[in-house]
């Protein structure tokens, strides 16, 4: 047995030993730290595993408590705003879709938009820390260059992205990536929950995903994995079922995104099977890591060839500063910590929000389409 072997069944002890130690009563709603705590968490000298151990008593969590509304202490806080999420990353692979939308072959363009669904997964930089809750109508919105997939040499520059927290309680945050020109769009809206699980925190989300075409009035849903912190094993990952199907044509994706075994295996691996709809067995299989090289398998054939590799594929970014963005409303964090002042996270953002709910904001860029039941861009507003 390895040294890396051992270091995985000394890190499942801790686990076993840590769930066994700090075990709490079962309750949804957390209560709320002083600020005496906060700063007794903030001065601790002992680990971030311990600092949650801590964390955890005080407010009271058992499993399943709901994180979402929790004030952390500055060591959980990560400085940037929660929108940050969900807007380059989900145009960084924005020129597969507009490749896909010139592709007449159903299975062949289903492959291009699956292959965008998984550039759009996000991993933070920091297990153990959340970033800054986005107020209501808080935005960050963009134009950006992307190469012409089919011819290299051509930079395609009217792509958009645009996203708004249009609620708080849930929190939901829509974000949409499109080309009016070209009659593609992405569309995401991620009513969410940062749900305690003792060893680890989950954050499953629940709203409308797909990508649409208009000129081929074709629109693809798409079931995204769970978003898994485990703080005691030092990384993030997405685990769990999902799909990738047309409301037009019959082909559609199956997908599993396979959590990281103790021992061995890789990190951000899935598999997925491609059905034409008609037969019950898949026609294709593909399998890798999401964030790196997967391969896609022929099962009539057996033969086996390269998928996709996961890049980036933007060439320059033109925000456009609205009043309401991230820049703005947390201002005075994010110049602090870019010009390397000691601040307290915790204070600061408790005194932005505070400042921010007396504005009384509501969503200026998105509608709620009660047709569809999804929050769209105004622009789309007819």
């Amino acid at each position: 047995m390895g040294k890396s072997d051992n270091k995985n069944i000394e890190k499942k002890s801790n686990e076993e030993s840590y769930e066994n130690k700090n075990k709490v009563p079962v309750t949804d709603k957390p209560g709320k730290l002083t600020q005496e705590e906060m700063d007794e968490i903030d001065n601790s000298s002992q680990s971030k595993v311990m600092l949650i151990a801590s964390l955890a008593k005080k407010l009271g969590l058992g499993l399943g408590s709901d994180l979402s509304q929790v004030e952390y202490p500055s060591a959980f806080i990560a400085p940037y705003s929660t929108l940050n999420f969900f807007t380059t990353n989900f145009s960084n692979n924005f020129n597969i879709l507009l490749r896909a939308n010139k592709i007449e072959n159903e299975i062949d363009r289903l492959l291009e938009v699956f292959k965008y669904s998984t550039t759009v997964h996000i991993i933070p930089e920091d297990c153990m820390k959340v970033p800054l809750n986005a107020v209501v109508g808080e935005t960050q919105c963009s134009n950006f260059h992307t190469q012409d997939l089919n011819d290299p040499n051509n930079i395609i520059k009217d792509n958009y992205y645009i996203s708004e927290q249009v609620s708080e309680v849930p929190p939901n945050v829509a974000t949409c990536v499109y080309n009016k020109k070209e009659g593609v769009k992405a569309l995401f809206n991620h009513e969410s929950k940062i749900v305690f699980q003792i060893t680890n925190v989950k954050s499953p989300t629940t709203g409308k995903k797909c990508v649409r075409f208009e000129k081929l009035n074709e629109e693809y849903d798409i079931e995204f994995p769970v978003l898994h912190s485990r703080f005691m094993r030092g990384f993030v990952e997405y685990c769990g079922e999902g799909h990738v199907k047309s409301n037009k044509s019959k082909p559609y994706i199956t997908t599993n995104f396979l959590a990281k075994p103790l021992i061995g295996g890789h990190y951000n691996s899935y598999e997925a099977k491609v059905y034409n709809g008609v037969d019950s067995k898949p026609i294709f299989k593909i399998n890798g890591q999401w964030d790196g090289d997967s391969k896609i398998t022929d099962c009539k054939t057996n033969e086996t060839k390269p998928f996709f590799k996961k890049g980036s594929n933007v060439s320059n970014y033109t925000p456009d500063i609205l009043n309401t963005d991230s820049t703005n409303v947390w201002k005075s964090i994010i110049q602090s910590v870019a010009e390397g002042k000691s601040i307290n996270l915790a204070r600061e953002k408790s005194k932005i929000i505070d400042y921010q709910k007396t504005l009384d904001w509501k969503p200026s860029q998105f509608f709620l389409n009660d047709q569809i039941g999804a929050w769209e861009p105004n622009l789309f507003q007819e």
